[in-house]
């Protein structure tokens, strides 16, 4: 089946390529000339960039200190104790 023909679900669900840059070029060309005339995949591609930068940046982060991970679980405890 040709790109061109298919529905907005089916485009979305070449995004993680798309976004992967693994399509064919002719491909990753159609698929962003669809995402710049339809504003309902536009927004979803630019929420998933968002998403995907986020959590490569959080991957980098340095993990927090000790004393920072056992405050968070002490107030973790407190927040969900049983009554």
């Amino acid at each position: 089946m040709k790109l061109e023909n298919l529905s907005c679900r089916r485009r979305l669900a070449l995004l993680l390529d798309y976004l992967d840059r693994e399509l064919p070029a002719k491909e990753r060309r159609l698929l962003a000339r669809h995402r710049a005339s339809c504003r309902s995949c536009g927004s979803l591609l630019k929420t998933v960039e968002h998403t995907v930068r986020t959590l490569k940046a959080l991957k980098k982060a340095s993990p927090p200190p000790a004393s920072a991970r056992r405050a968070l679980a002490a107030s973790l405890r407190v927040l969900y104790r049983s009554p």
